[in-house]
């Protein structure tokens, strides 16, 4: 209404003059000048005429436009409530029901079946968890997710969170499929969890809530979710990761191996295996191969470890100064061909006429040896070598390599030695046999066996005097001589035994012992026979009594 003044002012104007010149006219055909109360009669007739006509198309307009108004606002509110019954239709009729906790009213919104579901799960064995759950979600907002069981066995799984400054709860009952999927996970003996997007722990088995002393998700301690939540490398390129974590649980420290695998989106599942026994084990492992290793480096030979492979694994520094190579190289782990080339190129192995052929024997040995092979190398230097091979416990071969260069020579040497005493001993008619302190034939003349008639073949092996004195008892017959042979080499004097230096065999011979404890402990014994001498002696003695007889007779 205030610019409706203005509006006719401005509108009226023009309509005053020209009534003063209509006014004007009238006058001069009257004969009369116009006066001015006509004037004014006549503008505001004017005036007051088009003021009405513009109301009455103000009114008309205003009507117009308030009447399209009303519609567009029912079509507005029909729509409104069409999209509302048809989302209350859709809430009522899902598969979630759900209740909307409203600040200030007492009674909550619900879809479905929400409101008795609640009732039915706080009336369950779970009822304290859900109650606690809802208390926690109404008064700090905070999201949770639950399976709740119903005093009639249904299980229904429960998610709470905050919308619009308003709690939420979603029920959903558990399809068959899904509630046996879920215990076989809660039989499952190691621990399984599930991370939503939120990297919240979001469910776990009850192995898992075992393991870590609690009842529900809830009650895990950030450490300990922490210890759950997925690896980086389990999320970068889509694919599963395995990672080890150690954990301390009832004061022990025990080790997982933990498979964090991608669901869709950036949820992840995670599975623990408790290896705390393999780690142990991998752990003690470690230190027997650090002892093998470190035992290996003490022994005074060449050792060297094949795997399956054929090539180096472990190796002393004996191995590596006895042929020349450089540990640089062989810590690269060659194979064994490869080693082989290498030394046949420096002259280090015994000339073949044949070396690939002799090459794929060596290379034979890792196809199904089962015990101990033994060889000789006999190098273009003169060196010597005793090479051993034997299976590995943990595949492969373990070599070997003895310098018996020296202990050749020393045996050469006594074989030398003992063949110069052999032929010494030979030329002396006397039976000669040494016995060592245990009892075994160390050395003999060829006098000795033809004195009691025994063969080289049966000597060969160093029999002991016992078994000696039972081939003497089986061919001659039994006598005692043998019995002083065993009191002198088990007696610390056995010089203190010449009261018995003569003895009567079974045959009758005559034989002479002599019974003396040489430097290293040995024991000699000689054997004589004087049965000739005897006879000799006898005769003279005859000779000599039938002279004396012939004497007698004479001067008598």
């Amino acid at each position: 209404m205030t610019m409706l003044v203005p509006f006719i002012q401005f509108v009226s104007q023009p309509l005053v003059s020209m009534t003063g010149a209509f006014a004007e006219a009238l006058g001069v055909l009257d004969h009369r000048p116009p006066g001015e109360e006509e004037s004014a009669a006549a503008a505001f007739a004017i005036s007051a005429g088009l003021i009405g006509m513009f109301c009455i198309f103000w009114a008309c307009w205003l009507h117009a436009r308030l009447g399209n108004l009303r519609i567009s606002m029912r079509l507005e509110q029909a729509r409104s409530e069409a999209a509302a019954l048809f989302r209350g239709a859709l809430l009522n009729h899902g598969a979630q029901s759900i209740l909307v906790l409203r600040s200030g009213e007492k009674e909550p919104q619900q879809f479905g079946e929400a409101h008795v579901l609640l009732h039915a799960c706080k009336a369950g064995q779970d009822g304290p968890a859900l109650t606690e759950a809802l208390d926690s979600l109404v008064e700090t907002g905070a999201s949770f997710m639950l399976r709740a069981r119903t005093a009639e066995n249904r299980t229904l799984a429960i998610r709470g969170s905050s919308v619009g400054g308003r709690a939420v709860i979603y029920f959903q009952e558990e399809e068959k499929g899904t509630r046996d999927f879920r215990e076989i996970l809660d039989a499952l003996p190691m621990p399984v969890w599930l991370h939503e997007d939120d990297r919240t722990l979001a469910w776990a088995n009850a192995a898992f809530l075992q393991t870590f002393g609690v009842q529900i998700v809830e009650e895990l301690p950030a450490d300990m979710v922490e210890w759950a939540m997925p690896s980086a490398a389990a999320q970068s390129d889509g694919t599963p990761g395995e990672i080890r974590r150690q954990m301390v649980i009832a004061g022990e420290r025990r080790t997982f191996a933990l498979t964090l695998a991608p669901l869709h989106g950036t949820a992840t599942t995670g599975v623990a295996l408790d290896i705390t026994a393999a780690a142990r084990s991998e752990t003690r492992l470690s230190l027997e191969l650090d002892a093998q290793t470190d035992m290996m480096e003490r022994i005074p030979t060449a050792v060297a470890v094949f795997d399956t492979d054929r090539r180096l694994v472990r190796y002393n520094h004996c191995y590596a100064k006895l042929w020349g190579l450089a540990e640089a190289w062989l810590d690269t782990h060659p194979s064994q061909e490869e080693i082989l080339d290498r030394l046949r190129d420096g002259r280090k192995l015994p000339e073949q006429r044949n070396f690939a052929e002799w090459k794929q024997d060596q290379s034979q040995l890792f196809d199904g040896l089962k015990g101990l092979s033994e060889s000789f190398w006999h190098l273009p230097g003169g060196k010597s070598l005793r090479v051993v091979a034997q299976p590995h416990l943990l595949g492969g071969l373990f070599f070997q390599f003895e310098d018996i260069s020296e202990k050749l020579r020393l045996e050469s040497a006594v074989r030398l030695l003992t063949q110069v005493q052999r032929a010494t001993l030979d030329t002396i008619d006397d039976g000669i046999a040494i016995f060592g302190t245990d009892g075994r034939l160390v050395l003999h003349n060829s006098k000795f066996t033809k004195m009691w008639r025994l063969t080289e073949d049966e000597l060969f092996l160093q029999p002991h005097f016992a078994d000696i004195a039972n081939l003497c008892t089986a061919r001659i017959g039994r006598d005692g001589i043998w019995g002083i042979v065993s009191w002198g080499v088990n007696s610390a004097n056995p010089e203190s035994l010449s009261e018995w230096g003569k003895a009567r065999r079974a045959d009758g011979r005559l034989i002479s012992l002599a019974l003396s404890r040489l430097p290293n402990g040995t024991t000699i014994v000689t054997f004589s026979d004087l049965t000739d001498l005897e006879r000799f002696n006898d005769e003279q003695n005859k000779a000599k009594l039938a002279g004396q007889q012939a004497q007698n007779y004479a001067s008598a």
